[in-house]
């Protein structure tokens, strides 16, 4: 009687044990899913994914200063207006014979505008147009007055040595241009990087929802397991150790399916941030169904055909060797550098003299008289500038060196390291792609491997627990033994759902490897600043 009670006591607990830990129920696609494939997936991306919309603004940056350096071609126009005033102390002054004391006082204004330019070749132009007017008092210290003065001055001057030629003169605007393309190459490794976050979140989300399942399944065999030993104890045929050690699988399948459920979320979570999607969009309360079938069959590569194409394609290779090309050219701006200046300099300066003609000599030759002539205005004064009756010219060879010249040589030395640097860098960067290139070949094979293997074991842990379930019924097992076949099996499913995982991943990582991400999906990136 004392045993009946024992055992009576203990069903007890066992079924308040079991009401405890009852299973949550296996949760069904919503009908308001989203399902989303990963073509899908990786378009969004593209679209909406704020690192790569921060790196798409780089491009521009590049492009804006291509502009800046463009303008120190630009012409420089420049206009202006000045007056001044000139007064001197008490001075003679001779008049008709006459001594006279007068403070001499002259007024000007002047009006002029220029436009100058420097050419890429190093050469630079500058050209004034100016007018003045000027009245003095009193007026007759002065034949002419008021008095116009016109002119037009031209320099030119031309480096022949330091400063001539393009590639020194454009320097600037050459490292600008070579940087837009790196900055394009920069957005094309943000682009490939995304996508591949976007395909191993993706993945990932289809794993854990795989593995949840996994997860559920347990659960469902040990919950029925659980219900046969139940019923076994309850009629006599099974000890009741055998219900406790049953509860106890489906307790630790409980929390299996929590964990899991968990970690479906968190993936949903990380791919709705990988796409960006906004805050208000109704899919932050909507499940995520992926639809894509993950790759499962064989995929060769040809490693040496591999490498060829990562060292042709890949941005970070076409990065260094832009540097590289920068640094070269650095090298040779600091070399032309050193040379000493010698600048040939012309200068050409045309005027107007403002002074009309109102009588004709006679042929006695008499001279012309300041009556003979009246003064003239703005317009006869520019009007004589391209007759060249009045002008000035001058061309010169100007020569300069700094004393040791220890600035361009010591400028010429570093940009001789930095050239050399870029050089080793550029090894240095092919030398990792063809390690990561070899790495991610070899992730492939074994990644294949792993799933063959994973699916084996699958199949042959499903036997080993058939054949097992099939002694517990015939009473030549026990229940520890079917739970240990059980805990096997959902270890297998979830190493194939890893390898499986890994395969896919490492598919997508070869062509990340080789540079041909984006062209394997289909998908390019909009890049036009500057094209």
């Amino acid at each position: 009687m004392k045993r009946r009670t024992c055992v009576l006591v203990l069903l007890a607990v066992m079924g308040a044990l079991t009401a405890s830990a009852a299973p949550p129920e296996s949760e069904a696609e919503p009908a308001d899913a989203v399902r989303l494939s990963l073509s899908e997936s990786l378009v969004k991306a593209l679209e909406n994914n704020l690192d790569l919309a921060v790196a798409k603004k780089n491009p521009d940056v590049a492009w804006n200063d291509v502009l800046f350096q463009k303008a120190a071609f630009d012409p420089f126009f420049s206009a202006g207006i000045s007056h001044g005033e000139n007064k001197s102390e008490l001075q003679p002054a001779f008049v008709g014979g006459s001594v006279l004391y007068v403070s001499p006082k002259t007024k000007t204004d002047e009006v002029f505008a220029s436009i100058a330019e420097h050419f890429n070749f190093g050469a630079t132009l500058d050209a004034t147009l100016s007018s003045n007017r000027s009245n003095s008092t009193p007026s007759f210290l002065n034949a002419y007055n008021p008095q116009y003065g016109s002119s037009l001055s031209l320099r030119f001057v031309l480096p022949l040595l330091k400063g001539f030629g393009r590639e020194v003169n454009e320097f600037q605007l050459l490292v600008a241009k070579k940087n837009l393309e790196i900055s394009h190459e920069e957005l094309r490794r943000n682009a490939t990087d995304t996508l591949r976050s976007v395909e191993d979140a993706y993945w990932d989300l289809l794993a854990a929802r795989a593995a949840q399942k996994v997860a559920e399944q347990a659960l469902s065999l040990s919950q029925d397991l659980y219900d046969l030993n139940k019923k076994k104890v309850e009629v006599g045929t099974l000890a009741p150790i055998e219900i406790t050690q049953a509860e106890a699988n489906v307790a630790s399948n409980v929390e299996g399916v929590i964990t899991t459920r968990t970690l479906v979320k968190n993936a949903e979570d990380n791919l709705r941030h990988l796409l960006a999607i906004p805050e208000a969009d109704p899919m932050w309360g909507k499940v995520i169904v992926p639809t894509e079938e993950p790759i499962a069959d064989q995929r060769t590569t040809d490693l040496d055909a591999a490498i060829a194409k990562a060292l042709e394609a890949r941005p970070e290779v076409i990065q260094a060797r832009m540097q590289r090309e920068n640094a070269e050219l650095g090298e040779r701006v600091a070399k032309k550098n050193t040379r000493h200046g010698l600048d040939f300099t012309a200068l050409v300066v045309p005027s107007g003299n403002n002074l009309v003609r109102t009588s004709v000599p006679g042929p006695d030759g008499i001279p012309f008289t300041p009556d003979d002539y009246i003064t003239g205005g703005v317009g006869e004064g520019l009007s004589e500038i391209p007759k060249f009756n009045n002008y000035n010219w001058s061309v010169g060879l100007t020569y300069s060196v700094p004393i040791g010249n220890r600035a361009a040589e010591a400028t010429y030395a570093n940009a001789r390291i930095a050239m050399d640097q870029s050089v080793l860098s550029e090894k240095n960067t092919q030398d990792l792609i063809r390690v990561d290139v070899r790495r991610t070949v070899r992730a492939v094979e074994s990644g294949y491997e792993r799933v063959v293997a994973a699916r084996k074991n699958v199949e042959l842990q499903t036997k080993k627990l058939d054949a097992e379930r099939k002694k517990f019924d015939n009473g030549m097992s026990t229940s520890f033994e079917v739970f240990t076949f059980q805990n096997d099996l959902t270890s297998a499913q979830l190493s194939l759902i890893r390898a499986m995982l890994d395969y896919n991943k490492a598919l997508a990582d070869l062509e990340r490897a080789k540079g041909t991400l984006l062209e394997s999906k289909g998908l390019t990136i909009a890049a036009d600043a500057g094209r």
